[in-house]
């Protein structure tokens, strides 16, 4: 991606930083000339520091470059996950978190969360350094262009990041509704990655963090269209609310109404979440 040197040509113009001011310890003025009328690429770590000096983040130049971050999985690990093959899934985390921390290039990390995110899920398994996570949190946390791929991002990781720094990303990005990139196109993901992030916050025993969170989520205006969430949101409620008292036919009358409704099928997932939340909330008892 970093090929794109006449967008930080422009940028840096922009904001009337020369060459020698933009470079000084970081390059040569001829190579940052070079890259900047697109004759050669420059490292990863060149890139961020020179988009550093003018005060730009990864985030908001691969928006002005109109870069395809975009990142999609092989078929056979997108199968694997679905099938839960975790000798596959973990071959290829390994491959890539050896990749990532040979070349520190964020990409190679963020590509994947979510396969992270499912084994942890799966095996109860952390792949991930302390350091690999804080590195995505402060990315995250840090993030000023709330784009498709950066609540993607976000969705994929709820269970691995830190609750506190997960608590800050959910409401910088609920307080930010109205500047997601998309929205109509991105909404599914919005709501549907801070309904996890919720969940996450259940598993963990984050109660305060879940209720407040699912507070902001219920003042999202929704299209007609979109009032399944508004299901799913009171089923998280309920959910919170069992956990404080133990009374589970609450919870219970929501999966009667999905099947009257004939959503059997999102009856069934949240019925899967329920019977994991039991079984980490009765197993502490």
């Amino acid at each position: 991606m970093f090929k794109y040197g006449s967008v930080y040509k422009d940028l840096r113009k922009e904001q009337e930083i020369t060459q020698t001011e933009a470079c000084h310890g970081i390059c040569s003025i001829s190579k940052l000339s070079r890259w900047e009328n697109n004759q050669v690429e420059v490292e990863f770590s060149t890139a961020i520091a020179l988009l550093k000096r003018i005060n730009i983040t990864l985030d908001e130049f691969t928006e002005r470059a109109n870069i395809e971050t975009e990142f999609e999985l092989p078929d056979e690990i997108i199968a694997a996950i679905k099938d839960e093959d975790v000798p596959v899934l973990r071959k290829y985390v390994q491959a890539h978190l050896a990749k990532y921390h040979a070349s520190k290039n964020i990409l190679e990390l963020k590509n994947i969360m979510l396969v992270c995110n499912q084994l942890l899920l799966i095996e109860g398994k952390n792949y991930l350094t302390t350091a690999d996570i804080q590195r995505i949190g402060s990315y995250l946390l840090h993030t000023t262009v709330w784009s498709k791929y950066n609540i993607i991002l976000f969705a994929n990781s709820p269970f691995l990041l830190n609750s506190e720094i997960g608590f800050k990303i959910a409401m910088r990005i609920v307080h930010n509704f109205d500047q997601v990139n998309d929205l109509r196109d991105n909404l599914t993901i919005f709501m549907g990655g801070l309904s996890d992030t919720v969940i996450a916050f259940i598993f963990k025993k984050k109660l305060d963090y879940a209720q407040q969170l699912l507070d902001e989520l219920r003042k999202v205006e929704l299209p007609p269209h979109f009032m399944f969430f508004d299901l799913s949101l009171t089923f998280l409620q309920r959910v919170i609310d069992y956990c404080h008292t133990g009374d589970e036919q609450p919870v219970l009358a929501i999966f009667n109404n999905l099947i009257q409704l004939n959503c059997s099928q999102h009856a069934q997932q949240l019925l899967e979440a329920f019977k994991n939340v039991k079984q980490i909330w009765e197993d502490d008892e």
